[in-house]
């Protein structure tokens, strides 16, 4: 919204479209409306299944939105991204090793 008031007249929005980091940003944007939208409790009960398929558009989401902000800035280098997505990474890091590859994990012998 405030990239839309910064703008000030949807000529200029339009002109602009053809930049990879609108492309991606306004995609990331769309993307993360619906998961906003249906995180509340009574949506994760009446989706069932479907909220987490839905959830998991927050990795393509977040993507999409390292390449605006490195494209937004002239690709800088990846000190400046990895201040703003280090967090993520790392989150998604321990996630992986707790969820598989922890010592002590009882496995399900087939």
């Amino acid at each position: 919204m405030f990239y839309l008031i910064d703008k000030g007249s949807l000529a200029t929005v339009t002109g602009e479209l053809s930049r990879l980091y609108i492309w991606t940003g306004w995609i990331a944007f769309i993307v993360i409306i619906p998961l906003a939208l249906t995180s509340m409790d009574y949506f994760v009960r009446k989706m069932g299944t479907w909220w987490k398929w839905l959830q998991r558009w927050t990795y393509a989401a977040a993507v999409l939105t390292l390449i605006h902000w490195a494209a937004l800035h002239d690709w800088g280098g990846i000190a400046p991204a990895m201040t703003h997505f280090g967090p993520l990474i790392a989150l998604e890091a321990y996630r992986v090793w707790y969820w598989y590859l922890r010592p002590g994990r009882r496995t399900v012998a087939a």
